[in-house]
């Protein structure tokens, strides 16, 4: 018994023996650390060491260190393939606080719980405490360089185009594809970059831009299919301006199998702010100024040429009044988000449609792929009827007795019905309805004087 308990004492005794060795390492330890009231050991700012300085020396350090890399050496690179562009500390107002980093730097191990101090002192110590070497700029600054830069880089994307040569064969321009600085993306890498480092070299964040018409759209397209010309009066300035923007619109126009062509979508709203001016286009039957007026003659050359080429009409409207540069029956009128013009290419091969215009002609052209004993096309009118307009009589007592004023001179109205003709080997192997248009007359009005003579006075 006495064994047993003289073996528990020697054990006991043996951890009270390691306990105070251990507490006075501690202490010992400590007191090690404490030895100094300069920076821990080990302690960095970014990568500059300021272990062992005090706050005034290490200020002095960071600031002299920071200075001479900033003037030495640009501080940011900006690289795009083979372009460059240097960014120095001025351009974006760089600079540090180096007495508060010092101060950072001498509060490790200085800050927290007894615990706590302990554990960063001897971080620092055996392993190193790295603090971030924080910098002040101008962010507007720096935008204001990408977008400058973005001026430069920015490219928009051309498509495939298609041009006839003078022999008649077809040639094809292929695509560029364009590019665009994404200007968020590009600051938010530069910040995360100066968050950490003095100097660095950085990639712009370019984004390509896709055409939507390729070489390899265009590749089945071998010929001119169709096409269709229509005259203007060039003097007419507005109106020309008009008919020259709707166009270009439609100009390069690439219209693959099945897909359903809307002139309202592709050419866009006619206002001012888009360059479209004041002419002359009818408005319930009356003929007055209105934004976009002459645009209806490209759609209706637009719907010939599409007849003549053999593609599905999806949506027409004829005018109030038929126009004169296209036979009666053969127009198709459009207005802002109202009425459409629509096609569908019910060919096995994508389209190509070129408009140009060529002194006082609209000249639109349909390129696709040309099949042999194809149908020669033609469009007709048939039972053509004029309405003639009626004669409205309105009594006007303000007017004279038995005087007459024609307030408008009516305009006769048409009826007529228009068909696809598809002949092979001059046979009609298909005689297609497109539409009965009427064209209603617009009434004659006179006035009437009913006002009596005032009688003369007896003398």
């Amino acid at each position: 018994m006495q064994t047993v308990t003289l073996k528990n004492t020697n054990i006991i005794l043996f951890l009270i023996i390691i306990m105070l060795f251990s507490s006075v390492s501690m202490i010992a330890a400590n007191t090690a650390f404490m030895v100094t009231d300069g920076i821990y050991q080990g302690v960095t700012v970014g990568d500059i060491p300021v272990g062992g300085l005090s706050v005034i020396q290490a200020q002095a350090k960071i600031a002299a260190i920071v200075e001479e890399r900033i003037v030495k050496s640009p501080v940011i690179i900006l690289v795009y393939h083979e372009q460059k562009w240097i960014i120095s500390a001025q351009d974006i107002d760089l600079n540090i606080e180096a007495d508060k980093l010092a101060q950072q730097a001498y509060a490790v191990g200085r800050t927290g719980n007894v615990v706590n101090r302990l554990k960063e002192r001897y971080l620092a110590i055996n392993q190193g405490q790295e603090l971030p070497l924080t910098v002040q700029y101008n962010q507007d600054k720096i935008y204001d360089i990408l977008t400058k830069i973005a001026k430069s880089v920015d490219q928009k994307p051309q498509n495939a185009m298609l041009k006839m040569t003078e022999n008649s064969r077809i040639e094809i321009a292929p695509e560029i594809v364009g590019h665009k600085v994404d200007l968020n993306k590009t600051l938010l890498n530069i910040v995360e970059n100066l968050n950490t480092k003095l100097t660095f070299s950085l990639s712009l964040s370019v984004d390509d831009l896709q055409p939507s018409i390729s070489a390899y759209d265009l590749k089945d397209i071998d010929g001119l299919i169709a096409s269709y010309i229509t005259q203007f009066n060039p003097w007419d300035q507005n109106r020309t301006q008009n008919v020259l923007l709707a166009a270009r619109s439609i100009n390069g126009v690439l219209v693959r199998t099945g897909e359903i062509f809307s002139f309202n979508d592709v050419v866009g709203l006619r206002l001012p702010k888009y360059g479209y001016k004041e002419a002359p286009g009818y408005i319930n039957g009356v003929l007055v100024p209105d934004w976009g007026g002459g645009v209806c003659q490209v759609s209706s050359t637009l719907y010939n040429a599409v007849l003549l080429a053999d593609l599905g009409i999806e949506e027409r409207t004829s005018h109030f009044y038929p126009p004169g540069y296209v036979p009666i029956g053969q127009d198709a009128t459009v207005a802002d988000n109202q009425l459409d013009f629509k096609f569908k290419n019910t060919s096995p091969y994508n389209i190509y449609i070129a408009s140009e215009i060529l002194g006082n002609r609209l000249v639109v052209t349909i390129f696709g792929r040309q099949v042999e004993n194809s149908p020669e096309i033609s469009v007709i009118s048939t039972d053509k009827r004029v309405l003639e307009p009626n004669t409205i009589i309105q009594q006007d007592q303000n007017l004279e007795l038995g005087r007459e004023v024609i307030e408008s001179e009516g305009q006769k109205g048409f009826q007529v019905t228009t068909y696809r003709i598809k002949k092979i080997n001059g046979k009609v192997i298909n005689k297609e309805l497109l539409a009965t248009d009427e064209f209603k007359p617009v009434d004659r009005v006179v006035r009437i004087g009913t006002k009596m003579p005032a009688q003369q006075s007896k003398k």
